[in-house]
C-alpha cells in the first residue's frame, strides 16, 4: 500500500515536471519568435533609410570661387587668341619682330612668316620628284600619254583659271597633293559655317618656250623655275568660285580674308606634316607651292 502512494506521487511529480517543462519551452519559443518579428522589420527599415539616405547623398556645395576662377582663365585665354589672330594681316611682316612670341598661338599668325619656302628651298624638291624640263608643248603632250604627266583640266575639287604662261599638267604626286589641299579646305569652309567653294589654280607647268614668253613681259621671271618640272602649283588666295549653278554665270568671290585664313590653315598643315613648300606671293596674290 505504501509502495502505490510512493508510486503514485512520483507519477503526479513527473507529469507537472513535465507539463512546467512544456510551457517553458513554448515560452522560450514565443519569446523567440516575438523578438524576431520585431527586429526584422527593424533592420530592414534601417536599411532602407541607409540606402535612402546614400541615394540622396551629394557632394558639399563647390565655392563660388573655385567656379569663377577656370572659367576667368578660359575667358583670358579666348581673348588672347581672338587678340592674336586678329594680327593677321598681309602688313605683319613689317612688324612681327615687335610681338611676343609667347603670345603666339600654333596656326597662321603671319603669311610671310608662316609661309617662306622661296626659289632655293623649293627648287630641290621640284627636281627630286618631277620630270626634266621640256621645250614645248608636244613633248608635254607626249609625257601625258606616257603617264607621266597628268590633265588637271577637270576636277570637282577646283576651277583652273584662263591659263596664258603654263599649261595644265602635273606629275601625279603634285595633282594627288592639289586634290588634298582643296577638299580639305572644302571640308574646312564646311566646319566653320562658311559655304563652301572651289579653289581657283592660275599657274601649272611650264615649258622652256613658256618661260621665254613670260620674260618678254616680266624681267624678274626665273628661267629655272619650278613650274618646269610639273610639281609647283600656284593657287589664288584672292579669288574664290561659289559651289552654285553654272559656272560661267557664278560670280566669283574676291579678297574675301575668312577665305583667305582657311586656305593659309590648309597649306599651313600640310606643310608641317611634310607634303609641301609653300611661299606666299603678294603681289601675285597666290600661295605658291611644291610638293615633297
Amino acid at each position: 500500500m505504501g509502495t502505490d502512494k510512493k508510486a503514485n506521487k512520483q507519477s503526479r511529480y513527473s507529469k507537472r515536471t513535465f507539463f512546467i517543462t512544456f510551457l517553458c519551452v513554448m515560452g522560450v519559443f514565443a519569446a523567440v519568435r516575438y523578438i524576431f518579428s520585431i527586429n526584422i522589420p527593424l533592420h530592414v527599415e534601417e536599411r532602407a533609410v541607409e540606402e535612402k539616405e546614400e541615394l540622396v547623398y551629394t557632394e558639399p556645395a563647390v565655392s563660388a570661387e573655385s567656379i569663377i576662377e577656370p572659367i576667368a582663365t578660359e575667358v583670358d585665354v579666348a581673348v588672347e587668341e581672338i587678340t592674336t589672330d586678329s594680327l593677321l594681316v598681309d602688313d605683319f611682316a613689317t612688324n612681327s619682330d615687335s610681338i611676343n612670341q609667347s603670345h603666339r598661338i600654333k596656326g597662321v599668325w603671319s603669311y610671310a612668316e608662316c609661309f617662306p619656302d622661296v626659289q632655293d628651298v623649293q627648287i630641290l624638291a621640284a627636281q627630286r620628284h618631277g620630270i626634266t624640263p621640256v621645250g614645248n608643248r608636244q613633248e608635254a603632250d607626249i609625257l601625258v600619254k606616257n603617264h607621266k604627266l597628268v590633265n588637271i583640266c577637270h576636277s570637282p575639287y577646283y576651277i583652273v583659271d584662263d591659263l596664258t604662261h603654263s599649261i595644265p599638267y602635273l606629275v601625279p604626286k603634285a595633282q594627288h597633293l592639289l586634290n588634298t589641299i582643296c577638299m580639305n579646305f572644302m571640308d574646312s569652309c564646311m566646319v566653320k559655317g562658311l559655304p563652301p567653294h572651289l579653289l581657283m589654280v592660275t599657274s601649272v607647268l611650264r615649258t622652256t618656250d613658256d618661260v621665254s614668253n613670260l620674260q618678254k613681259g616680266n624681267k624678274n621671271a626665273t628661267t629655272n623655275s619650278c613650274h618646269c618640272y610639273g610639281t609647283t602649283v600656284d593657287i589664288a588666295y584672292n579669288r574664290f568660285m561659289p559651289v552654285v549653278g553654272e559656272y560661267g554665270d557664278v560670280e566669283l568671290l574676291r579678297w574675301d580674308e575668312p577665305m583667305k585664313k582657311v586656305l593659309s590653315e590648309v597649306l599651313f598643315d600640310l606643310r608641317e606634316q611634310g607634303k609641301c613648300y609653300v611661299k606666299y606671293e603678294r603681289k601675285q596674290g597666290c600661295f605658291h607651292l611644291t610638293c615633297r
